[in-house]
């Protein structure tokens, strides 16, 4: 399982604790945890109990978790909460009882903090992104002057101070069984090497305002994503006939090119625009989709 994986690493805090075993013979309540997790929409939550951190990162969840449970009992709920989030309360770190799971887990995200990118990214959209294009009503290419304009300096200077790089080889695919996610094809002995660039996306397009952008390898991987309006506020923008396309913005992309892997990139924007006449649903909005040609690393290189 996704917990093997860890089998061979050992942070400095391991040490540290192994060092300390005489004075603290004390056992540990988190060691044994049941190996299946609690249902959560917390995504944080969802990226750390997978990959190399898992271990540590399921007993800083259950110990926050115990705590909380621990300080409802002792405080009325409302007011302590209110409190800290209106930031008056001088109590922000983590509890004290949980810090020392807290260091390792930290430790370890640190040292695998590419690989938690590809982990977060796959997790937190994988399914957002075939959902939305799967009920979009329309899905069209960018015009070559409308594209999202994109800057490659990062990559090029990757290239150029990798000349041995070669573009990757391409993976056939079998069949139309789901892929697996990038991060599982990657070793844990290291973390990947990523390049980061960045893409400008127009944040209205043909009467639509942006709802999200997001890059895509050539096998459908997501390596980029950002939100821009909600769906539900960008009814009320196109009520709002006062903002005119000539001053849409556009908002920033970040793309993580893993150099081993990426082939191409694929952006894409979904827009949200009112329905068309006729709808039946009152104020009922659609998604329009639009998608860049596809971009070879090797050429821009």
């Amino acid at each position: 399982g996704i917990g093997g994986l860890t089998a061979g690493i050992t942070t400095s805090c391991d040490a540290q604790e192994a060092d300390n075993g005489d004075e603290d013979t004390e056992e540990d309540p988190y060691d044994n945890l049941p190996e299946e997790d609690e249902s959560t929409h917390c995504s944080i939550c969802l990226t750390y109990r997978q990959g190399p951190c898992r271990p540590y990162w399921r007993k800083v969840e259950a110990c926050t978790k115990d705590n909380e449970l621990k300080k409802e009992d002792e405080v009325e709920e409302g007011k302590e909460k209110e409190e800290n989030w209106n930031g008056n309360s001088d109590e922000e770190q983590p509890d004290p009882p949980c810090l020392k799971y807290m260091l390792p887990w930290i430790e370890c995200a640190t040292g695998y903090r590419n690989l938690y990118n590809l982990i977060e990214l796959d997790t937190n959209y994988t399914m957002g992104i075939a959902d939305l294009e799967k009920e979009a009503s329309m899905e069209a290419c960018w015009a070559p002057s409308a594209e999202p304009t994109v800057d490659w300096s990062a990559w090029q200077a990757y290239v150029a101070s990798h000349p041995e790089w070669k573009l990757p080889k391409r993976v056939t695919k079998n069949s139309d069984k789901p892929q697996v996610a990038l991060w599982k094809t990657l070793g844990t002995e290291k973390d990947p090497e990523l390049v980061e660039i960045l893409a400008s996306v127009p944040s209205k397009q043909g009467g639509g305002i942006l709802e999200c952008a997001y890059a895509v390898d050539q096998e459908g991987h997501v390596l980029g994503f950002s939100y821009g309006t909600k769906p539900s506020e960008a009814a009320q923008q196109a009520a709002d006939e006062s903002s005119s396309e000539e001053e849409a913005g556009e908002i920033e992309l970040k793309i993580k090119l893993l150099p081993t892997h990426t082939r191409r990139i694929i952006l894409a924007a979904a827009y949200t625009h009112p329905a068309q006449e006729g709808s039946t649903e009152e104020d009922s909005m659609e998604s329009h989709i639009f998608k860049s040609r596809p971009m070879s690393l090797k050429k821009i290189g």
